[in-house]
């Protein structure tokens, strides 16, 4: 990997004038500078403790097209509907989709997304234990970096025609977190199925 930059060369005719001569000198040491931090700070690797915050957001969005989700959490109502409301309350022939309420996505929860849809230690064939271990990695593996997941035995996925209900235990903390992304569509899921999440 390259640590260095490139020197920047000055023309012969400038070489006697010490102020341009400085100003090269200048240039060079900041380039540095901005290289020795680019080497270090090891962009790509969003795990880590150095990439946070609105770095973050950048690196996920900006890297990996992945922003930051809002993961609403409640009961939603869908306001609008015929009879729903009284006159004049809302413009005819319009909605308004409302939930009590969201979940600060940190960045713990923003990197455990990230690792779901990057993560190929399992591979991208779609199989109910591949699922199971993607929802396992999903619940324990702290701010996303992967782990040996060698039991599933928690998480339960029934399929019924084009229903897939997810089952897992309340004791995870992330498992509402958990509800309210696959909810959300944040986490990438096969799209024959309609998915839903039961905490028990």
């Amino acid at each position: 990997m390259l640590t260095q930059i490139i020197k920047p060369y000055l023309y012969e005719e400038y070489a006697d004038d010490e102020n341009i001569q400085a100003l090269v000198d200048a240039w060079s040491t900041i380039a540095q500078q901005y290289m020795d931090w680019f080497v270090t700070v090891n962009l790509p690797i969003y795990t880590g403790p150095v990439v946070s915050g609105a770095l973050l957001d950048w690196v996920g969005q900006g890297l990996y097209g992945i922003a930051r989700p809002v993961l609403p959490f409640g009961e939603a109502s869908d306001d609008g509907l015929y009879n729903a409301l009284l006159f004049d309350e809302l413009t005819f022939d319009d909605s308004d989709i409302t939930s009590s309420g969201s979940f600060i996505t940190d960045d713990d929860t923003y990197r455990r997304v990230i690792t779901w849809h990057f993560f190929k230690g399992d591979g991208r064939q779609f199989t109910i234990p591949w699922l199971k271990r993607r929802i396992m990695q999903f619940l324990t593996g702290v701010n996303g970096i992967p782990i040996n997941i060698d039991q599933t035995y928690d998480v339960s996925v029934m399929i019924s025609g084009t229903i897939a209900t997810i089952t897992i235990p309340a004791s995870y903390s992330f498992a509402n977190i958990f509800q309210a992304a696959v909810d959300a569509g944040a986490l990438e899921l096969p799209f024959q199925f309609s998915w839903a999440v039961t905490v028990v």
